[in-house]
């Protein structure tokens, strides 16, 4: 990794330990009654919680981005066992989401004053958690149109060289 990666790496990892500390510091304040894993699950669509996505997100791309450039590197065409193995992680949160809409549509969700099962909860829940994985289905799609164009030129080298 260069010095940029490096120094990307170690912004993006404080603002997650930003969000740990803030964390740990309302669990402070609250004595930390009840379950510890609680104080984890602050909101999301906080001030701390947009520098634990922009985090998290930052991180996801320069891990990416150092991937694809040290592949250039060595001209590699061929789809390795890790390639494969992200390409199927690249659908984990859809998945989630759908799983989260099943989720809303089973024990139900509440929306303002109500609480809505069935078709209408499942649609609130896949809502509400697409809003949360937002950020991180661009980056999943990315990783995926560069796998599957990855995986048709190895096909076509592979093609070439056995004609």
């Amino acid at each position: 990794m260069n010095k940029v990666e490096k120094v990307l790496i170690g912004v993006f990892g404080l603002g997650i330990c930003v969000y740990l500390a803030h964390c740990i510091k309302r669990g402070m304040i609250y004595g930390f009654s009840g379950e510890l894993l609680s104080y984890f699950t602050y909101p999301i669509f906080s001030e701390y919680g947009l520098i634990l996505a922009l985090s998290v997100i930052g991180l996801i791309t320069v891990f990416i981005v150092h991937a694809i450039l040290k592949r250039k590197k060595r001209k590699a065409v061929g789809i390795t066992r890790a390639d494969k193995i992200w390409f199927a992680v690249s659908f984990l949160p859809i998945t989630l989401d759908v799983l989260y809409g099943l989720y809303g549509a089973i024990a139900g969700i509440d929306f303002l004053w109500s609480k809505c099962y069935g078709f209408e909860g499942f649609i609130l829940a896949a809502v509400f958690g697409g809003i949360l994985i937002i950020p991180v289905l661009p980056l999943c799609i990315i990783w995926q149109i560069i796998y599957l164009t990855g995986r048709h030129k190895a096909k076509k080298a592979e093609k070439e060289l056995s004609l």
